[in-house]
């Protein structure tokens, strides 16, 4: 699920980027389950299933809307973390900005369907988290940590934010619940809430590395056969292999394990989530990234930026 620029493989964002308020333009990339041949990767927020439960009432869509036609598109997801404030993904936050110039409200929806809220609440403003110090890249265009925060005009009505929870070493190996109004089929059919569960599997690394289980063989297969946006040539091969990587402590490899969901487009800003009900859900990141292959459409792993100290620490100053 990568996006690449200048012929280059720069960022592997699943917010899709708006041409207009009705369309929208991807790019797709893809792979098998870590370790296992391309191409058999179980599926949709790929693996996951719809979802009503009061319990993630908190999780929500990003969306535009015209007072007129009223939402006309789901681009990403978010959660609600205080009466009037959500977090989402900062590479998501362009499309807040792009709304007023094209006669749209961007907004945040509850509700199981983001096409036909329960609640529809404008957005305000945001803040974005300030760029990784040094211009540590990992997956990102920019070196920004993908994480920002967005206020809406009014507090939500009967909606119990989620709390904020600090990810810590020991939460590595851990399977935890996303959420999102992403694609979850291979006719990348989106805006219904899906959730499903995913395992904590490195928050270091080398991304392809990790995502292959460290076996450059299959990853080279995977990118001259199976990778929709690969130039197909031995010096990107090499180079997508050795560059892309994890931002240590700060950005987790998670999901897309056998009988598990990963994130996909749409699902940017949703959240990495433990809890039993509304009460007790509490989030401790954002999804920004995630890897599939052509037939499965995501499935390998999603990119998670997680609040340690420092971006706990961000997120409670933003509110």
């Amino acid at each position: 699920m990568t996006k690449r620029s200048n012929s280059i493989r720069v960022a592997a964002l699943l917010a899709p980027m708006a041409l207009s308020a009705c369309t929208q333009a991807t790019s797709t990339e893809a792979t098998g389950e870590a370790g296992a041949p391309v191409g058999t990767a179980s599926q949709a927020i790929i693996g996951g299933a719809a979802t009503d439960d009061a319990k993630y009432a908190a999780v929500g869509a990003v969306v535009w809307f015209h007072p007129d036609f009223g939402v006309v598109q789901v681009f990403c997801s978010g959660t609600l973390v205080a009466p009037n404030a959500i977090v989402t993904a900062r590479h998501c936050t362009p499309n807040i900005e792009l709304a007023p110039q094209i006669g749209v409200q961007a907004a945040f929806a509850f509700g199981a369907d983001g096409y036909n809220p329960t609640q529809l609440i404008p957005i305000t403003s945001y803040v974005n988290a300030p760029a990784a110090p040094g211009k540590e890249k990992g997956l990102l265009l920019d070196g920004g940590r993908d994480v920002a925060v967005a206020h809406l005009e009014s507090a939500a009505v009967g909606v119990t934010p989620a709390k904020l929870g600090e990810f810590k070493d020991n939460q590595l190996g851990k399977q935890f619940q996303i959420a999102g109004f992403g694609v979850h089929a291979s006719d990348f059919a989106s805006g219904q809430k899906f959730a499903g569960l995913a395992t904590a599997r490195a928050d270091n690394g080398k991304w392809y590395d990790l995502l292959f289980n460290g076996n450059y063989d299959a990853y080279h297969a995977w990118y001259f056969s199976d990778s929709p946006s690969a130039m197909r040539t031995e010096a990107e091969a090499k180079e997508w292999w050795k560059i892309y990587k994890l931002e240590n402590k700060y950005e987790l490899l998670a999901g897309g394990l056998p009988g598990e969901s990963v994130s996909c487009y749409g699902d940017s800003g949703g959240p990495l989530l433990l809890g039993t009900s509304a009460a007790n859900l509490t989030t401790y990141g954002v999804s920004f990234a995630g890897e599939g292959t052509i037939s499965t459409v995501c499935g390998l792993g999603g990119g998670y930026l997680v609040f340690n100290r420092k971006m706990l620490d961000f997120v409670q100053g933003a509110l």
